[in-house]
Formats: structure tokens, C-alpha cells, sequence
């Protein structure tokens, strides 16, 4: 390496000074590009993001409805089928997700045994 000046200022001599700089111009564009890219994907998801959650908020309700028909014991059942699920997973060494996503039908059902229980005095 060779220093310039007061040594504040390294540059790199190898003989391929004009490749460095290539490369260094095609690492530039190329992580440009990436940003654009992601600018744009990220643009999109915003503007479809308020019809996802206007659906997920009628999917919800759907849900709740049906499980507020169904009976106590129904509930129940359906309730532990999610978390022997969950556990199985668990205990198979299933990802984190897949046994959240497994156990979140026993926590809302859960939910609405909750709502339905008197509060004890």
C-alpha cells in the first residue's frame, strides 16, 4: 500500500487500479438496482395493504361467528385436536411458526370459552 500526503489518504497499487474501479462501479449499480427493486416492491405491498386487512378483518369475524355457534363441547374438542397438534410439533422439532400457527386455533377458541364463562363472585 502506498501512502499519499499528510497519510490520511490510502490507495490501493496492483496494477489493475482500472479493475478495482470497475468492480467497485458494477457493486454500486448492482446495489442501486437492489434498492430500486426493493423501493418498488415495498411500494406495491402499500398499496395493497388496506384491502389484506379489510379481509382479514371479515375473515376474523366469519370465525368468530362460527365459533360463537357451536357448542361447549365442540369447542373443547376442537380445542385440544390444536394443541395436541401444536404439541406434537413441538416435541417433533416442527419450526416455531408451524406450531404457533397450529396452536392459534386453541387460543381463539379459548377466547370464546372465556367470553362465555360466568364471572364467578
Amino acid at each position: 500500500m502506498a501512502q499519499s500526503g499528510s497519510g490520511t489518504t490510502t490507495t490501493r497499487s496492483n496494477g489493475n487500479g482500472h479493475a478495482e474501479r470497475n468492480t467497485m462501479s458494477a457493486v454500486i449499480a448492482g446495489a442501486q438496482d437492489a434498492a430500486t427493486v426493493a423501493r418498488q416492491g415495498a411500494e406495491r405491498a402499500a398499496a395493497h395493504l388496506p384491502e389484506a386487512v379489510a379481509s382479514a378483518q371479515v375473515a376474523a369475524r366469519g370465525t368468530q361467528r362460527a365459533l360463537d355457534s357451536m357448542d361447549d363441547q365442540t369447542l373443547v374438542a376442537g380445542a385440544s385436536f390444536a394443541v395436541g397438534l401444536g404439541l406434537g410439533l413441538f416435541v417433533s422439532g416442527a419450526h416455531r411458526l408451524l406450531v404457533a400457527a397450529a396452536l392459534l386455533p386453541a387460543g381463539a377458541i379459548g377466547l370464546t370459552l372465556l367470553r362465555r364463562a360466568p364471572l364467578a363472585d
